[in-house]
């Protein structure tokens, strides 16, 4: 019996547009491309986090008297300075170069300089700059497996395994993701919803999630399987903290208006200026070991160093009160600012979270509950789906992140006001609103 005969006694129809060789084809790219390529991306994001974290800020932190620390970001600066005019790189972003190769493939990444963006991402972050992981892992991940899929597509005896590169690129980015995180599913999504404002790369999805499942497998076997922002009870859903998640979705919407408006407004003016690039990044590393000693003078810690996930786990637990929480919103929203506007490398997303920490962390004074953390949680949604026009990977991230399902609603409500008050302003330049 044929294909077509067998479906048309089971379903009573024949199946449309049914390719087997189709499908074979993608099975093989999933298991052979997809699969191994996240565990290349998970190994690769395992050392990259022990150099910067370890084997760089952890001495730093251990051989350095606070004080000392807070002038770091000067060293920082003048060494990512140095990378990128050695290393030739012009375009200093990296996850929205990623959109940006995604949307154009001719221009793709650029492989030649991709070792000096990463030694910079490294200097920046390692010695103190406001920039995440995430940037760098999404970036890497991309390298990756857009490499991967573009050796594969000249081989012509690998004909099966041939693909779009930027698909295999989207991949590699959710993979990165995925490790750095510890959260597979935030990943895959993240990887897919990116290149959009109000759509999806749907195509990537399934390579995404098995590229994820594979970077988490190995990520965590190298280094830690511990969430990203591990909490000690379970979250449960009450109309009164959901109707608090009103107000705090539409001040974290509002708040990343004054974020995004002023790192454009940095980079513009260092853009327009007529004075030495050096100069720009001299001056960024004095702004952010400024700010490093205000708030090390103001509350006894240098709270806007490197991106910031101890602070935010702090925030989440309640260790600060509400004016401590009020001087690291507006610290770290300035010298994250600073740090991108001024030319750093890095990610931008744990900043943005810790942002939203410290927005939630004031709700949660406010607005006292019996589930600690709660809306600091729901802040770190609202703030970063706002700044990242997205409503989907936010919500789903404190879920993964706290390993508490019940956040996503919550997370989702906040993130939708956040979303709709940010009236489509976006960190990406070269996020498109539609496919």
């Amino acid at each position: 019996m044929s294909l077509d005969s067998a479906s048309k006694a089971i379903f009573g129809r024949r199946l449309p547009n049914f390719n087997i060789a189709d499908h074979w084809g993608l099975g093989l790219q999933l298991l052979m491309v997809s699969a191994p390529m996240g565990m290349v991306v998970g190994a690769a994001i395992a050392g990259y986090d022990w150099i910067v974290n370890t084997l760089i800020w952890e001495r730093l932190s251990e051989h350095l008297s606070p004080g000392v620390l807070c002038l770091m970001p000067v060293v920082a600066m003048m060494l990512t300075y140095a990378i990128v005019a050695l290393g030739r790189v012009v375009y200093t972003s990296m996850a929205d170069e990623v959109v940006r190769a995604y949307h154009s493939p001719k221009h793709g990444l650029d492989y030649r300089r991709a070792g000096a963006k990463l030694a910079a991402s490294v200097a920046t972050m390692g010695f103190g700059g406001s920039a995440g992981m995430e940037g760098a892992s999404k970036w890497l991940g991309a390298v990756i497996g857009g490499a991967v899929q573009s050796l594969i597509n000249r081989v012509g005896r690998l004909k099966l395994l041939h693909a779009r590169e930027e698909v295999t690129m989207l991949a590699g980015a959710a993979a990165g993701i995925s490790a750095i995180f510890r959260a597979p599913l935030t990943g895959a999504i993240m990887g897919i919803e990116s290149p959009y404002k109000h759509d999806l790369a749907h195509e990537a999805l399934l390579h995404g999630l098995v590229a994820a499942a594979t970077s988490y497998v190995t990520f965590t076997a190298l280094g830690t399987a511990t969430p990203y922002f591990p909490i000690k009870v379970s979250y449960v859903l009450n109309w009164r903290d959901l109707l608090v998640c009103i107000p705090l979705g539409l001040t974290a919407g509002l708040a990343s208006h004054l974020f995004l408006g002023l790192l454009s407004r940095i980079k513009a003016a260092t853009k327009d200026s007529s004075r030495p690039k050096w100069l720009h990044y001299l001056v960024g590393g004095i702004v952010l070991s400024f700010l490093a000693g205000l708030t090390y003078v103001t509350t006894g810690e240098p709270l806007t160093l490197q991106a910031g996930l101890p602070v935010a786990r702090r925030l989440l637990y309640g260790n600060y009160p509400l004016l401590v929480c009020l001087v690291i919103f507006v610290t770290k929203l300035i010298a994250t600012a600073v740090t991108f506007g001024c030319g750093g490398v890095g990610g931008l997303f744990v900043p943005s979270a810790t942002i939203g920490a410290a927005l939630g962390a004031m709700f949660d004074v406010l607005f006292p509950t019996s589930q600690p953390g709660l809306y600091t949680m729901v802040g770190v949604a609202a703030f970063t789906g706002a700044s990242y026009n997205s409503l989907l990977f936010a919500a789903v991230f404190v879920a993964e992140a706290t390993g508490s399902p019940a956040m996503v609603v919550p997370g989702l409500i906040a993130s939708c006001i956040a979303f709709v008050t940010s009236a489509g302003v976006s960190n990406s330049s070269h996020q498109r609103h539609h496919r």
